[in-house]
């Protein structure tokens, strides 16, 4: 191929049925270069299924859960090419990234995103979000997330948007560097609005409102839902600390008291201890600033089904 090339940072949790699906397409796409999947969950199975791709994709098992953005700060390390995709492992591609690299090589926009449905006739994208704002998130909270989805019909042109979610997210690897990548103190969630924050100070983020995948959407955090929902929490109010001070913070366990609330009037599936337990690991946020860890150093081990808590982050 001639043009820029995009490595693809892949980070994964038990992902193992959906790299041997996806990593394919990737690997047929000509615009893509170095591959790196970041196993969050040392899982043999997720091992396995990288192997079957073949050499071009490198396998990474850090030993602990890093969480999003550091798994995706050291998947960026490990590659060189111009371009750097973040590419969740859920996410099915049916066309080539060749347009957003080429985009983002020669634009001025600091971060681009591809078009995502959740399923493949769909006609609305799901990856495009409002700005977070404090009433923005005490709607979500008490209302649910659909609030913070800006629906965008497919095939409507290239746009401006406050934010693409991570899912599928496509920058200059120098504007990386320059924006200091991911902010490490997110341990999973936030970090895709936040570095959407700075890339529109220094250049802006488009969509690319065409299909380019099929997003299965939060099928690593239905493994672990307790710990997603908790962690969710947590980074919300690091989130909201970071852009409006202890205010912002202080705001944020408001914001977590109501929608506690709410979820348990209206009988939620995570269940009372895990809205309970988000609720402290809130409290600690704001008392004692980033102290609240919610990842465990190293994944648990499955657990059989019926065991499992419900309710993945709403």
């Amino acid at each position: 191929m001639t043009g820029p090339t995009t490595a693809v940072v892949v980070v994964a949790f038990r992902s193992a049925p959906h790299l041997a699906a996806g990593l394919p397409a990737l690997l047929g796409d000509p615009s893509v270069g170095d591959v790196v999947v970041v196993d969050n969950s040392s899982d043999p199975a997720t091992a396995a299924a990288v192997a079957a791709a073949g050499d071009r994709v490198r396998y990474v098992d850090p030993g602990a859960n890093l969480g999003f953005a550091r798994g995706c700060n050291l998947g960026m390390r490990l590659t060189a090419d111009p371009v750097v995709a973040f590419v969740n492992p859920d996410v099915l591609l049916v066309r080539p990234l060749t347009d957003l690299v080429r985009a983002c090589a020669d634009g001025d926009a600091a971060v681009l995103g591809g078009g995502l449905t959740e399923t493949p006739d769909g006609e609305v994208l799901g990856n495009a979000r409002r700005r977070v704002t404090l009433v923005h998130e005490l709607g979500r909270a008490v209302l649910g997330s659909r609030v913070s989805e800006l629906p965008v019909p497919v095939g409507a042109g290239t746009r401006a948007v406050d934010q693409v979610d991570g899912a599928l997210l496509v920058a200059r690897r120098d504007v990386l560097e320059a924006l200091g990548g991911f902010d490490e103190r997110f341990e999973l969630y936030f970090e895709d609005v936040d570095i959407c924050d700075r890339a529109r100070a220094v250049g802006g983020v488009l969509l690319d409102t065409r299909r380019f995948g099929v997003h299965a959407g939060g099928s690593s955090a239905r493994t672990v839902a307790g710990t997603s929902y908790c962690v969710f929490r947590t980074s919300r109010v690091r989130y909201l600390r970071k852009r409006y001070g202890t205010a912002g913070a202080v705001a944020g366990l408001a914001i977590t008291a109501a929608e506690t609330l709410a979820r348990a009037v209206t009988r939620q599936p995570e269940g009372g201890l895990v809205r309970r337990r988000a609720l402290a690991m809130v409290l600690r946020e704001v008392l004692r600033p980033g102290r609240a860890q919610v990842l465990p150093a190293r994944p648990a081990p499955r657990r059989a089904p019926a065991a499992a808590q419900g309710g993945a982050e709403a």
